[in-house]
């Protein structure tokens, strides 16, 4: 928490915000290397992208952590914290 506890609600939620993108590509990256992992483990019993640098667990645990920190500081400050939307899907002609 100490690592934010110097920011005003402005520069929070633009942590904020940056942080929850990373969040969301390293856990698309992780899911991908899990599919992966059962994928190569089915195969040849062998969990391909554990083996070969595709596991992001510890990145997804720190980038968790900042996120959970960020938001701390946004309520300990009485800032409000942004919502992350999902982009809204265009419907089809």
């Amino acid at each position: 928490m100490a690592a934010y506890s110097n920011m005003d609600c402005q520069a929070l939620a633009q942590e904020y915000l940056k942080e929850q993108a990373t969040l969301s590509a390293v856990s698309k990256q992780q899911n991908g290397a899990a599919t992966g992992d059962a994928f190569g483990v089915f195969l040849i019993g062998v969990p391909m992208s554990s083996t070969f640098g595709g596991d992001k667990k510890g990145q997804l645990s720190i980038t968790n952590g900042k996120v959970k920190a960020i938001e701390a500081n946004l309520r300990g400050e009485e800032c409000n914290v942004p919502t992350v939307g999902k982009p809204v899907a265009k419907k089809p002609r």
